[in-house]
């Protein structure tokens, strides 16, 4: 119990119990949609009323209601192509929620172990790799459902399943992946970004673990400044 939440009420505080539940839910609801390349119904669970709602890969953000819908319904479906053999799963560790005293708002954290199964390094031919991510969340009370306003998705490592993370294939912090300029983002990420390297130290403060806090306009995230960020990399950022 904080000093923030110390005074709430026995209804305010099972209020934000069921809150944690429903986000862990919106998030487990995420990645089994995902895995299972429903990228329409993946898009739904985002506050897509809510003007400045955003979801940022490691190569781009992508802003607003139509931002969302062409990185799900648009590059995950292209990336998908016939989905035969394709296999993507972003499993849900280390849990850290706090929703906010006034249960409008929470932010959540996330450790991501999963696997890709696609043509990274040899276009055409199906690969398997080990991709560690972690999710770096924001909420919002929309129409009265808990909807993922922000989400980051830092990375871990991303190699081969049969190459070891200290032999990097490929740089993915300065390369995004190829797609048609019609599935750009609309922003650069939050940089720069990270990437297991023998010569990296791990971040210290990203994501940043959520504090407790009353109100989102008291609260400043770290992590969600992108205006000195450059683009990554043979991308171009998609004018608006």
């Amino acid at each position: 119990m904080s000093e923030i939440t110390k005074d709430l009420t026995l209804e305010q505080r099972l209020t934000r119990v069921e809150a944690c539940i429903e986000i862990q839910n919106v998030m487990s609801n995420y990645a089994y949609l995902h895995s299972a390349n429903r990228h329409l119904e993946t898009a739904e669970l985002f506050a897509l009323d809510t003007d400045d709602v955003w979801s940022e890969m490691t190569w781009g953000r992508y802003c607003g209601r139509e931002g969302i819908m062409r990185l799900y319904t648009g590059f995950h479906t292209f990336v998908d192509g016939d989905r035969v053999g394709k296999m993507h799963i972003h499993t849900l560790c280390q849990p850290m929620i706090e929703v906010a005293a006034d249960s409008k708002t929470a932010r959540g954290i996330w450790v991501s172990p999963g696997l890709e199964t696609d043509s990274f390094v040899r276009p055409g031919d199906l690969e398997a790799f080990w991709c560690w991510i972690k999710y770096d969340c924001d909420f919002i009370v929309e129409k009265g459902r808990w909807k993922i306003w922000h989400m980051r998705t830092p990375g871990i490592m991303m190699t081969p399943y049969d190459t070891p993370w200290t032999k990097p294939v490929f740089n993915t912090i300065e390369q995004g992946p190829p797609m048609p300029e019609e599935y750009h983002p609309d922003e650069p990420p939050v940089g720069p970004n990270w990437e297991y390297s023998p010569e990296r130290v791990y971040p210290y403060n990203d994501p940043e673990p959520p504090v407790p806090y009353t109100t989102w306009t008291e609260l400043k995230p770290a992590n969600r400044d992108n205006t000195r960020s450059k683009p990554v990399t043979p991308l171009l950022i998609k004018k608006r």
